[in-house]
Order: structure tokens, then C-alpha cells, then sequence
């Protein structure tokens, strides 16, 4: 089963904790993880750079997500405009939806 890691980014300072943490988690779970951050860095120029940049990793995002089987939602994730891009896109795909803030597992 395939799933796909999705959490706040571009405002979160510790998102490569966070991502990196959830990844080890579920693998150990028997998932195969998708996480977004293995996305290839890609350099924009311009004024408009950082909405490109944005862009970018959205449509790459969205693309390794509706391959996926399952999402997985990191804390603070409705914070995120991609973060929830990404979750009304698996909820209208009736992708099931798991929560880190309630999942037992973790706690």
C-alpha cells in the first residue's frame, strides 16, 4: 500500500524533521511512502521566482499523490495551502485519510 505524506512545508522550519520522521514511522508500518521531499530541487529566477517555485512543487506533489493509495496528514497541515490542496484532492478521490494528531500508534 502506497501513501503519501502530506504536512506544511514552506512556513515550518522543521518540515524535514517532521516528514522524515513520519517517513520512518509508516515504512515501519509496512507502507511504501511517498514523500514529497524527494522532490528534485529546481531553481526559478525572476520576481515572481517564489510562485513558480510553489507551482512547481505543487503540480509534482499532486502528481506522486493521486499514485498513491492513502494519505497521511501531519500535524498544523490545515495551516498549509498545499497541504490542504492535497487533502480535498484525496478526500474527492475517496482516498482514505490517516491524521498523525490521531493516530494511536504515535501517541
Amino acid at each position: 500500500m502506497k501513501i503519501y505524506i502530506s504536512g506544511p512545508i514552506s512556513n515550518d522550519p522543521y518540515h524535514r524533521e517532521a516528514f522524515d520522521k513520519a517517513e520512518l514511522y509508516l515504512s515501519n508500518l509496512g507502507y511504501k511512502v511517498t514523500n514529497p521531499l524527494d522532490i528534485p530541487e529546481k531553481q526559478f529566477n525572476g520576481p515572481d521566482k517564489d510562485i513558480k517555485l510553489w507551482n512547481y512543487f505543487m503540480r509534482k506533489s499532486i502528481k506522486l499523490l493521486v499514485d498513491c493509495d492513502q494519505i497521511y496528514m501531519l500535524e498544523k497541515w490545515e495551516e498549509s495551502r498545499g497541504a490542504k490542496i492535497e487533502h480535498q484532492l484525496a478526500t474527492d478521490l475517496s482516498m482514505p485519510r490517516m491524521y498523525e494528531e490521531e493516530d494511536i500508534e504515535r501517541v
